[in-house]
């Protein structure tokens, strides 16, 4: 299996009007990266592109090719459902369901087949304690999810994700939303997940990104102005743009 995710020639269209202009960078497998850039510039439209959530909009389309475990997941015939249990996804904003904090992590396991309670039961223990969570519901499980706190309930969407057991985690913007004592726990955990999963982040958080990940990629206006180790980009980069955007010239 390939060490890398290959993105090769991405451009995506939202209709007629082009957002992605032909990408081609190579995530590495096992790390954290992280996507930075000015608003507008195409940073989550490329994270979406990896669990292909834009299918759920008619007129939007793919050129190019995303390589993950041996196959291009922009193919005809690829499994959606499958694909998305495999590429997990984080949003901005903290999205349980308005169910119980056990029933939440249970959901996506009942939809992958695995109905018997002694399972379920250890799968969800087992994810909250990846999503350093478990300590803090135990006595909670039952309760609704909505009832947890903001910081809680992201690492509750976190762990909800883990629990299928993905190859990606995606994370957008995972932070924003937080405040900063919840913001040090989800970038901790992040850390921890790196050992199991590769994630792929957008931030606006220059700091963020340099604390979290292993690799930096800048994109302005549709386009990966420069895509390096994480150290590099903040220290030396290659472009000039790049230097101004995370110096605060621009953006």
């Amino acid at each position: 299996m390939s060490d890398t995710i290959e993105v090769k020639g991405l451009s995506f269209y939202y209709g007629t009007k082009q957002a992605l202009i032909n990408i081609d960078i190579d995530i590495k497998i096992g790390e954290i990266t992280a996507l930075i850039g000015p608003s507008g510039c195409g940073k989550t439209t490329f994270l979406r592109c990896f669990n292909r959530m834009h299918d759920l909009y008619p007129g939007n389309r793919y050129e190019g090719e995303i390589h993950l475990g041996g196959r291009n997941i922009l193919g005809k015939g690829i499994d959606l459902i499958k694909l998305r249990s495999s590429v997990g996804m984080v949003f901005q904003k903290p999205t349980p369901f308005p169910m119980s904090v056990s029933e939440n992590i249970a959901f996506g396991l009942r939809l992958k087949g695995i109905s018997n309670k002694g399972e379920l039961s250890g799968r969800v223990e087992s994810a909250l304690k990846d999503s350093a969570l478990f300590d803090e519901v135990k006595e909670r499980l039952n309760e609704s999810a909505l009832s947890l706190s903001g910081g809680q309930q992201q690492r509750l969407c976190i762990a909800r994700a883990v629990a299928v057991e993905p190859d990606v985690i995606l994370m957008d913007e995972p932070c924003s939303a937080l405040d900063p004592v919840a913001t040090v726990k989800i970038e901790d955990l992040m850390l921890e997940l790196k050992s199991k999963y590769t994630v792929v982040i957008v931030t606006h958080n220059m700091q963020q990104a340099a604390r979290v990940s292993g690799y930096t990629g800048f994109f302005m206006l549709g386009e990966v102005i420069e895509f390096d180790r994480t150290k590099r980009i903040f220290t030396t980069p290659k472009q000039k743009m790049t230097e101004d955007y995370i110096t605060g010239r621009f953006g």
